[in-house]
C-alpha cells in the first residue's frame, strides 16, 4: 500500500511544490520519502499528478 501528497508552491523564492510519499508492507511502514519535486507545477492538481508519477516509478 502507498499513499502520496504534495504542497502547491511552498518554496516562494522557486515556486517549486514539495511531496512526498510512504511505502507499507501490510502495517508496516518500509520507504519513504519528501522533497522538492524537479519541475514547477502550473496547480496543485499537477503537482499532486507529478509526485503519484514518481510514487508509482519508485513502486515498480
Amino acid at each position: 500500500m502507498a499513499f502520496s501528497d504534495a504542497n502547491y508552491s511552498s518554496d516562494p523564492d522557486d515556486r517549486k511544490s514539495t511531496g512526498g510519499y510512504c511505502i507499507y508492507l501490510g502495517s508496516n511502514l518500509v520507504s519513504w520519502c519528501s522533497k522538492k519535486q524537479r519541475d514547477v507545477s502550473r496547480s496543485s492538481t499537477e503537482a499532486k499528478y507529478r509526485q503519484l508519477a514518481y510514487t508509482t516509478t519508485t513502486l515498480s
